[in-house]
């Protein structure tokens, strides 16, 4: 596949536009592309043809092979067969073709004289383009009388457009003479195409990938390895992979160099000395880079017999020029690899065990590369030594995916001799190793493996470990709660069953964890509490102080859940500091994140955000992919609360595509969801919180359904269905309410207020605030925002104006500390509609602006909407009162239960009145409806119910 778009060029473009302009007014251009081959110089001249094509003006190109070098005028002759084949040039592609074939078969041919009659055939009044593509294979007379017609057309509307391989002008004396004379005398104005950086490579990945998010990071840093940043490397590695292999960065690293690529790499090295092709053969098996020294070391040969090969590698753009400290770089790594693949299998091996004997002057000086050496030598036993060593200095250094490669390659080459309880051991370290980054089911099937051996050689401890290491997974893979608890206790009681040990009590305290971060997820914050308090004693017990930090930041964050939300908050930033500072990066990295996730959990975006980059940045350093996809997911949650909704969009794509847990993907889908859901698009915010719902639903996890069920109720009520969000704001009250943590339901009131009166039911409104106070308990304090704007928008639904204002004046200032910039905007529309029913039109009016300033940007379809009809209803052209008008919300109450075909009698009862006011409430209401019969107030109730969903939930509804 090739990329759609092309990439990383934007500026040169923009010039070229430039250009253009300036040649259609009449002054000439020469503009000469330089750079490598496949840098995208051919996709650059199209975009200029494409450019100038739209512009009117008239395009053609000539092209060269590496046959034409000796062909007089040869980009001359293809030009002219390339304009016969356009009707825009008329005859003057016949007489240009007529003019050369002429001129080079005279039998005393004049060189000055045939130049210059094609210059004039070519100069013209007519907008054109005239490029030429592989500059570096034409002859001297294409490139004097190029020269002459970019001198002698300044004055005409024609842009010449050349370009040619920057490395064969280094070696070409002719063009590179030609190159600088051009420019000197400024009659071409260079430039020149580098590699695409790391980000642009992404670009064009994700673009190939056609998936609609983001490309995975893993698979860019692949693709950007295997290709340097070479655009047509990187659409031949793409096509020869296809996309479903594409999305796998372990695949793009093993793949085989595309057959296009690596038979041109082979024939042009076949051109070479075959001390050269030596050479090139060898260093390409020690790696991407090498010194003479290990070279000569591993072909067995004195170094200074491979300075003259080197030299010519270098020439011919092989291998980069030496650095500083003597090391050479192939030019590119899929050069090497196609060099790599062509190395005969056993001298392969042969150099492979050479290599592996000169590891400690390879890169970076360690037993990593020599591990790698030993393995593709076949000596397994080598292999698995040096890997296990680098493993463990890699877990000592925090490189967390370097040590779970290397662990792998361990559990790989681990030979059959070793003892079964060594090989629980290695199996157990590599699993931990794939649960810091992320690989879950890896981890997982490692663990089982481990239990499994361990069981059969009566290794209980082992088999324990291996089961703690599979529920560690487990949670962020959405394994339910009721599978997790079982899991837990029976880990256990294994270890409760093994002979005393101090392995027995650090394994005792893992198991009081996974018990405890069970019941943690289940909302049972007194029984986590008691667990995590156990396992710190436990930890202090055993002098295990870091364990013990780790324990005082999990009741760190209970104490936020029970609504002691700035301490919990700070204490965990404390332990974080501190466990970093000391060295125990992972413990640190995890603070980070707990704040984040904490802070929103406590509806406080703004803290949420506060070091958020920091530990993005820190997760990345330590390669803590687990603790930075949870960082990526709640970036993407501060950012739609902060109102960036295209930023939101972005790194939450980004977070969904890389791959993470479940859980963390199903945050990332909360953040598209919410942004979807703002904008009024009820379909694809469904796309994204349906699947996270059904994750949160999986593992029985109120903290993982009720995000998704209030993005889903908002995506409803601002995709005008009140009933339906009204729905689903019930059923989270009432699972918070089983649940045991109410904390969880503070963003709900305000949505279910709005939902309850847009549905015509404001009696329901008010029950749902008032059940909500009762329960939220320790959580009203996180719920402050939310509670003042749901009793706004009841007392304006009762008319009652200035308690309205107060609230949602509140409301406004509330939602801004927390940093919810949506909710902050919908209340002040709600002041809004409320200053007008006050007569406040110029303060109504400046909130309006103000919001529809701020949803313009983020292209809220709901908030504009909203805007417009308070705008309308200030200037006299529309009227707004609630669904219920004339009737209070009691009386709208009982006219339900009249319409339900309730007696006065039926009504004092259920309503707890007597008769006698009951029989009163019907008189009202049928005075305030200027009606004379029950029936009739049915019929007009029952209009209410059917004009109570307005397409954007207009707020008060109207009538």
């Amino acid at each position: 596949p090739l990329s759609p778009v092309i990439v990383g060029r934007d500026d040169l473009v923009e010039l070229a536009q430039r250009r253009l302009d300036g040649v259609r007014g009449g002054g000439g251009h020469f503009l000469l592309a330089s750079g490598e081959a496949g840098i995208g110089k051919t996709r650059l001249l199209g975009a200029i043809g494409s450019l100038a094509a739209g512009r009117g003006f008239r395009v053609t190109k000539a092209e060269l092979a590496p046959q034409d070098r000796d062909v007089l005028a040869a980009s001359f002759l293809d030009l002219g067969r390339a304009m016969r084949r356009d009707p825009a040039f008329g005859t003057t592609g016949r007489q240009l073709v007529d003019v050369l074939g002429s001129g080079l078969n005279a039998p005393r041919p004049r060189r000055r004289d045939l130049v210059m009659e094609v210059v004039d055939l070519l100069a013209t009044d007519i907008p054109t383009v005239l490029a030429f593509e592989d500059l570096q294979w034409a002859d001297d007379l294409s490139l004097e009388t190029l020269t002459e017609l970019a001198r002698q057309t300044r004055d005409r509307p024609l842009l010449l457009v050349a370009a040619y391989r920057s490395n064969e002008a280094v070696t070409g004396v002719v063009l590179r003479e030609w190159r600088s004379r051009l420019v000197t005398q400024r009659l071409a104005e260079e430039i020149r195409l580098g590699r695409l950086s790391r980000d642009e490579t992404a670009l064009m990945t994700t673009m190939i990938l056609g998936t609609g998010l983001p490309a995975p990071r893993d698979v860019v840093d692949a693709v950007y390895a295997r290709t340097d940043g070479v655009p047509l490397h990187i659409e031949e590695l793409c096509s020869a992979l296809g996309r479903e292999r594409l999305a796998d960065s372990r695949a793009i690293l093993d793949a085989d160099v595309p057959e296009t690529l690596e038979d041109a790499t082979l024939a042009r090295i076949g051109r070479l000395s075959r001390e050269a092709q030596a050479v090139a053969r060898a260093g390409a098996v020690i790696g991407r880079s090498f010194i003479p020294s290990v070279l000569a070391g591993v072909m067995n040969l004195p170094v200074d017999s491979l300075d003259d090969p080197i030299q010519e590698l270098v020439d011919h753009d092989v291998l980069d020029p030496a650095r500083r400290t003597g090391q050479y770089d192939f030019r590119h790594q899929l050069l090497r690899d196609a060099l790599y693949r062509a190395v005969p299998a056993g001298e392969r091996r042969r150099f492979h065990a050479r290599a592996a004997e000169f590891g400690a002057t390879l890169e970076g000086a360690s037993e990593i590369h020599a591990s790698m050496h030993y393995e593709r030598a076949g000596m397994t036993e080598d292999a698995f030594r040096t890997a296990l060593a680098a493993a463990r200095e890699a877990t000592a250094m925090s490189s967390h995916r370097e040590a779970f490669d290397l662990f792998r390659r361990a559990v790989e080459n681990m030979p059959a001799s070793l003892p079964d309880a060594e090989k629980v051991r290695i199996l157990l370290l590599c699993s931990v190793a794939a649960s810091n980054v992320d690989r879950n089911v890896e981890s997982a099937d490692l663990a089982t493996r481990a239990r499994q051996l361990a069981l059969r050689i009566g290794d209980p401890l082992g088999a324990a470990e291996g089961l703690l290491n599979v529920l560690n997974v487990a949670r962020r893979e959405g394994e339910s709660l009721t599978n997790r608890r079982d899991m837990a206790r029976r880990a256990l009681n294994e270890v409760e069953a093994a002979a005393a040990s101090p392995q027995r009590e650090d394994l005792r305290g893992f198991g009081l964890y996974m018990l405890a971060m069970v019941e943690y997820d289940a909302c049972h914050i007194p029984e986590a509490r008691g667990l995590f308090a156990e396992a710190r004693e436990l930890a202090v017990e055993c002098n295990d102080m870091t364990s013990a930090r780790w324990f005082d930041n999990m009741l760190a964050q209970l104490d936020v859940i029970d609504g002691r939300v700035a301490d919990g908050l700070a204490m965990i930033r404390s332990i974080g500091e501190e466990t970093r500072s000391q060295g125990h990066e992972d413990i640190g990295v995890g603070c980070y994140r707990d704040v984040a996730l904490l802070a929103m959990r406590a509806m406080d975006f703004r803290e949420a955000n506060i070091g958020l980059a920091e530990g993005l940045r820190y997760a990345e350093s330590v390669e803590q992919t687990l603790c930075g996809h949870f960082l990526a997911s709640s970036q993407a949650l501060v950012s739609w609360a902060a109102g960036n909704f295209d930023e939101a969009l972005r790194q939450g794509g980004q977070a969904l595509s890389d791959p993470g847990s479940a859980a963390s993907r199903a945050m990332a889908q909360w953040a598209l969801g919410y942004v979807e859901a703002s904008r009024g698009l009820r379909g694809g915010a469904e796309e994204s919180l349906v699947p996270a719902l059904e994750f949160g639903r999986r593992a029985e996890r109120l903290d993982m359904i009720l995000p998704a069920l209030w993005g889903l109720a908002e995506a409803a009520l601002h995709g005008g269905d009140p009933d339906g969000a009204a729905a689903l704001c019930d059923e989270a009250l009432r699972l918070a309410r089983e649940g045991g943590d109410t904390t969880l339901i503070a963003p709900f009131p305000a949505t279910a207020v709005r939902a309850h009166q847009a549905a015509g039911r404001p009696d329901a409104a008010v029950r749902f605030l008032d059940q909500f106070r009762r329960v939220i308990g320790p959580g009203a304090e996180i719920a402050r925002p939310s509670i003042a704007h749901a009793t706004g928008l009841v007392h304006l639904g009762e008319a009652s104006i200035t308690a309205a204002r107060g609230a949602l004046s509140e409301a406004i200032r509330l939602w801004d500390e927390r940093g919810r910039r949506w909710e902050g905007l919908w209340a002040r529309l709600d002041l809004a509609a409320a200053d007008l029913r006050a007569n406040r039109y110029a303060e109504a009016m400046s909130l309006v602006r103000e919001v529809r300033d701020a949803a313009t940007t983020m292209g809220s379809g709901p908030l504009l909407t909203r805007a417009g009809q308070i705008e309308r209803v200030a200037k006299g052209r529309g009227t707004e009162v609630e669904l219920w008008h004339p009737l209070t919300v009691r009386e709208f109450g009982v006219a339900q239960l009249i319409a339900a075909g309730m007696t006065n009698a039926e009504l004092a009862d259920k309503l707890s009145i007597s008769p006698k006011t009951a029989s009163a409430h019907v008189e009202h209401i049928l005075a305030k409806l200027g009606v004379a019969r029950r029936t009739e107030i049915a019929a007009w109730t029952s209009t209410i119910t059917e004009t109570s969903s307005p397409a954007a939930a207009g707020y008060p509804p109207r009538r």
